[in-house]
């Protein structure tokens, strides 16, 4: 397939509606995050170690998925998945807006406490933009049309990172809620465009333990396609690796840039920015040559690349070291996301994707959920330094890949000689 194809994506008015609004919400994600950090790190317990209130926000942002991710897949794949991406949007950036008054009345406690509905209803729209993706570009072009989904994210990362941390770092954390409250909301304007063929979606009738029920038994039948899928399976597992490893940076990494000297949130942004950059060349390689290989490969490679980039990035104190070591991370992780995502949408059907998308974040987020506050608790504690909890998240991801090569080699030498030359 030629590298024109992603190009041609764009002529389709849906595909493109999808691209710009996630291109606009993302860019405004980026103020929010390093806002969030702003604003605990200063009303932080202990300023220069706030590894225990920086443990709260995964708690606080993932916790809505364990706690009803495969539920919420259950209801999402029976509505309308553009009515549902329409109704998220606007209902996160009120919620985003709301941080600002509920702090100064109530504290860190208030914060936390809307990113948690901020991270539920960010819950309802994840598995919808998943789903709805293969109902608006052909089945032969997902690969592609997720290469450039991804791309709109990373573009707007590298363009919000470092816009978000030299404002944030110079004005303050009520700057970043504001922007992007108000991205959602032109988000919204933009999604309005998106049009799908309707569709047969189960309906749940009856009183609410008939409801229940049915929910049950969808979200049985989610978990069961993924056990009975090797390839979906092992997608979902090496996103939740990955995720693993970034709730070790997450409490880690601005204690590192602190110690390296100059703005943390602004340093924390540069980080961000190279990283997402190295995203774009992953993401544009992916879409040039993104039949090339296998997709287990590509999710090896990408596994032990980015766990070699992060524990060069632990070791390094150049700067220009540093950057590299991020972009580099950035390459790899982009194969991930894109091979990954590719792989579940193209091995479940429009009727469970929902289901197995929502099963795959609430693994994912209880895996960082699980690796922050371990790893928070032992930087409290002094039993880790920051450094080496970057270097643990990428020994993670490198023996991730490693694992997943040494497996996808036993598996061909058990074919036998006529599979290995296939």
């Amino acid at each position: 397939m030629g590298g024109a194809v992603p190009l041609r994506l764009f002529r389709l008015p849906s595909f493109r509606a999808l691209w710009i609004g996630q291109l606009v919400s993302i860019f405004g994600d980026r103020f929010t995050y390093l806002a969030l950090l702003a604003l605990v790190m200063e009303r932080a317990s202990d300023p220069k170690n706030p590894a225990p209130e920086l443990a709260w926000i995964p708690v606080a942002s993932f916790l809505p998925a364990i706690l009803f991710g495969p539920w919420i897949g259950a209801l999402v794949d029976g509505w309308n998945t553009r009515t549902t991406l329409l109704v998220s949007d606007a209902l996160r950036g009120f919620l985003v807006l709301a941080i600002i008054p509920a702090v100064e009345w109530h504290g860190l406690p208030a914060a936390f406490a809307l990113i948690f509905l901020l991270y539920l209803v960010n819950a309802f729209f994840l598995p919808a933009r998943s789903a709805i993706l293969p109902e608006l570009v052909p089945q032969d072009s997902l690969v592609e049309a997720n290469s450039l989904a991804t791309l709109a994210g990373i573009l707007a990362t590298i363009a919000g990172s470092f816009l978000a941390g030299a404002l944030i770092q110079r004005s303050g954390w009520r700057i970043g809620f504001v922007l992007d409250a108000a991205t959602y909301f032109v988000s919204v304007a933009a999604l309005a465009f998106i049009r799908i063929e309707p569709r047969t979606r189960p309906r749940l009738d009856g009183g609410p333990l008939r409801i229940y029920g049915a929910l049950a038994r969808d979200v049985r039948e989610g978990a069961s396609i993924a056990l009975a899928s090797p390839r979906v399976l092992g997608s979902i597992g090496t996103v939740a690796l990955l995720w693993v490893a970034g709730g070790a940076l997450h409490v880690s990494m601005p204690m590192v840039i602190a110690r390296r000297g100059g703005g943390v949130i602004s340093g924390l942004g540069a980080a961000l920015g190279c990283a997402a950059a190295g995203m774009v060349a992953g993401t544009l390689l992916l879409a040039w040559r993104g039949k090339a290989g296998s997709a287990e490969a590509r999710i090896g490679i990408g596994l032990a690349g980015a766990g070699l980039a992060l524990l060069s990035f632990a070791a390094l104190k150049d700067t220009a070291a540093l950057a590299a070591a991020a972009f580099f991370a950035g390459v790899f992780i982009a194969f991930l996301l894109v091979t990954t995502e590719s792989a579940i949408q193209e091995s479940v059907g429009p009727e469970a994707r929902a289901r197995v998308f929502a099963l795959r974040d609430f693994l994912a987020r209880a895996g960082v959920l699980a690796s922050a506050g371990v790893l928070g608790l032992m930087l409290k504690r002094g039993w880790l330094s920051p450094a080496a909890t970057v270097g643990t998240a990428g020994s993670i991801l490198l023996l991730g890949g490693i694992w997943g090569g040494v497996t996808r080699l036993a598996k061909r030498g058990r074919a036998g000689p006529e599979a290995r030359g296939s």
